[in-house]
């Protein structure tokens, strides 16, 4: 894997989310002018703003984990240098991908279970599991930016070690 290539997909991943942002907030602003100043209220629109948010929830998480945006606690890793730290890094980094992968697998057998109930929502008339699937997607997108950068870590370890 090749950190060009990487790059590339993390570009492809923003642009799509950046999209699906820019699509929420044209939505809430449309519902929000049309119920205040026409007084009508959009019915599709809050149940596509609410879909929206799970994919701008589980998505975004995955970006966040790129620039290890999230939040830690550094304070053992801040203390390491050299090997240490790169092991503690990739010791944390095997950890939450167990933690994600149980979060996908668990979020795929529910996307099974309710696309086999053959449910939709109530106006637009979606099947629910498209709810459930962004859940699915961001955790497979987040496992694959995870074994990445364990990759990178695990790389970086063993040039230190040959030095």
């Amino acid at each position: 894997m090749d950190n060009e290539k990487i790059n590339c997909f993390c570009r492809y991943l923003r642009n799509g989310f950046s999209f699906i942002v820019f699509l929420w907030v044209l939505l809430v602003n449309i519902s929000i002018f049309t119920r205040y100043i026409f007084k009508v209220a959009i019915p599709w629109n809050e149940e596509l703003s609410i879909l929206l948010f799970n994919w701008f929830i589980f998505i975004g998480t995955a970006l966040a984990s790129i620039n290890e945006e999230h939040i830690t606690i550094t304070l053992l890793s801040d203390s390491l240098h050299g090997n240490a730290k790169a092991i503690v890094n990739i010791f944390q980094n095997l950890l939450l991908i167990l933690f994600v992968f149980v979060v996908c697998f668990q979020s795929w057998k529910i996307c099974f279970l309710q696309a086999r109930t053959e449910q939709f929502t109530a106006i637009l008339n979606i099947p629910v599991y498209f709810t459930t699937l962004a859940m699915s997607i961001g955790s497979v997108l987040w496992l694959l930016i995870l074994f990445s950068k364990l990759w990178i870590l695990s790389k970086q370890l063993l040039a230190r070690r040959d030095k």
